[in-house]
């Protein structure tokens, strides 16, 4: 990268955390630049490397319990909550903080709800997902229900969390948080 390619960020951070940085790149033997740089680079890599390994525990956990060869697919017995692996008050749960994270970042990226469903609009088309219901979902339109979020997840992944995760480029670790709160132990039995 030329140096002509690059940006200049600037942000406001602890006196304390900027001493511990330049001290940390001194003895590294980087500049303080070339070392924020990488530990940003390396952050985003395990940020998205974090979704994976948080996708492949849940579908291990199916396997191991033969969650996927025991789900019947018919619609009816998926509207009912005895098959569903996500609780309804976790559903609630996800997709209001789903919405607060689109939000917050809608706003810090100083875009309109209408950009910023554009925007994400692109992401969702690279998973299985149904954009008329995540939209639902953020605009604050739609409760989410343990049923749609077990039928989303069952038929790929959870689309809304990894295309909000690739529009922000964030783990949206409070999130994937919720996500596994919402999980239903006792269907998983």
């Amino acid at each position: 990268m030329k140096s002509e390619d690059k940006s200049q960020l600037n942000i406001k951070i602890d006196p304390q955390l900027l001493l511990e940085l330049k001290a940390k790149a001194i003895k590294s033997g980087k500049t303080l630049t070339a070392f924020v740089t990488e530990l940003l680079k390396q952050g985003s890599i395990q940020a998205s490397s974090d979704i994976d390994i948080l996708e492949q525990r849940l579908l291990r956990i199916e396997e191991l319990l033969n969650l996927k060869d025991n789900f019947h697919s018919d619609k009816e017995e998926n509207s009912t909550q005895s098959n569903a692996i996500f609780s309804n008050s976790g559903a609630k749960k996800y997709g209001e903080v789903a919405r607060e994270l689109f939000d917050l970042y809608r706003i810090e990226k100083k875009i309109s709800l209408k950009d910023a469903f554009a925007e994400l609009t692109t992401c969702l088309a690279n998973y299985e997902s149904q954009p008329e219901l995540v939209f639902a979902i953020l605009s604050g339109n739609h409760e989410l229900t343990g049923a749609e979020m077990t039928d989303a997840y069952r038929n790929g992944s959870c689309g809304m969390r990894s295309a909000l995760s690739e529009w922000t480029k964030s783990s949206l670790e409070p999130l994937n948080e919720a996500f596994l709160n919402a999980v239903e132990v006792r269907n998983l039995v």
